[in-house]
């Protein structure tokens, strides 16, 4: 039987995904939103500024970048639903001091630690195996109706 899951760090490319009308993410997002209060749901300064960046730069299937107005109206929707967690200075040094591959998702990790996390919501499950002491969660409905509610 798996953990109960009560806080929850939101990864970068879940935001991007439900900023750019994917319906799994904004399915399973929607979800996550009526089961968790602010209070223990989670992004991070770093989430936010790598989701406007994604916005404001032309996607991938030819998605034309975003205007400044529509990133921010984007933004708008979600980012009061979350407690936002400042990038630190030890954070990069922690993640940098990782022997995880990927020294952005170290970073990740590190700052939903500040908050004790028990799961991180992304889409790159394979990102964060390293870390063996966090639940990963993704978009499928199913199983995230099963883990949280």
């Amino acid at each position: 039987m798996q953990s109960k899951i009560v806080r929850i760090y939101v990864d970068a490319n879940v935001l991007i995904n439900y900023c750019t009308g994917q319906p799994n993410d904004i399915e399973a997002l929607e979800y996550v939103f009526t089961k968790r209060r602010k209070e223990v749901l989670f992004t991070s300064s770093l989430a936010v500024v790598q989701t406007i960046s994604s916005l404001q730069s032309k996607g991938r299937n030819s998605r034309k970048a975003y205007s400044r107005e529509k990133t921010i109206e984007q933004l708008d929707k979600i980012l009061s639903k979350f407690t936002i967690l400042d990038l630190s200075y030890s954070d990069i040094k922690s993640g940098i001091k990782s022997l995880n591959k990927d020294i952005e998702d170290s970073v990740h990790y590190y700052i939903s630690q500040k908050m004790k996390c028990d799961a991180i919501f992304t889409n790159n499950r394979r990102d964060f195996v390293y870390f063996n002491n966090i639940s990963l969660i993704d978009s499928n409905l199913a199983r995230l109706k099963q883990r949280i509610q």
